[in-house]
């Protein structure tokens, strides 16, 4: 089975990115979000947040963002709630403001997959390790995983090695395309990490 890294689709430019939000609300405990810990206890309820004035303004299905968030739409929470395992993602409740500063009523959420699995195969994959978070990858020149460390009824995941990474097993990443989700974008596991080789 193929595994697929989610990334944010910005070949569009039409579509709406989130732009920023009042880290304050999150009272320094954001970072939490990439981590795979359950955030429901805290994160503010209805929190709000900008879409980008330089961006497009088609509302997708994941709406890009550089927090490295997964924010999904109803339609896409709905075929990941059918497709994975009951309580492996936490749906938590935000709201878009446009540029104008008007409130939407569609309903979004922050998807953050629970838990992560250990399976980068260290020795064909090429890496630099985060000098702070010294368990962590800080970026990929390329990934190599051990799919034998990946649990069979696991459909979606964070790579352990790199939490706020988070892949999509090709079946699901199938049937998401197939129901014609928009702002989704699963790279290639090869491509992935391309722009920094090269790189000492």
């Amino acid at each position: 089975m193929s595994y697929y890294p989610w990334v944010d689709d910005d070949e569009d430019e039409s579509f709406a990115w989130l732009d920023s939000f009042r880290k304050e609300e999150l009272d320094g405990r954001g970072y939490l979000l990439s981590e795979g810990v359950r955030c429901e206890g805290w994160f503010p309820k209805g929190l709000v947040f900008d879409l980008s004035k330089e961006r497009g303004s088609t509302l997708t299905d994941s709406i890009p963002n550089a927090f490295g968030m997964l924010v999904v739409s109803e339609k896409l929470k709905g075929i990941l709630e059918q497709e994975t395992l009951a309580g492996s993602i936490e749906y938590l409740s935000i709201r878009l403001r446009t540029p104008r500063k008007k409130v939407l009523t569609t309903p979004y959420y922050i998807a953050n997959v629970l838990g992560s699995v250990a399976c980068m195969n260290a020795k064909k994959s090429d890496f630099d390790m985060n000098d702070i978070a010294k368990d962590q990858v800080l970026y990929f020149r390329r990934l190599a995983l051990n799919e034998k460390k990946i649990p069979k009824d696991v459909k979606i995941f964070r790579l352990a090695e790199q939490t706020s990474l988070i892949l999509v097993r090709e079946d699901l990443g199938q049937r998401i395309v197939d129901e014609d989700c928009l702002g989704v974008l699963f790279q290639e596991l090869e491509d992935f990490g391309s722009e920094f080789r090269g790189r000492a």
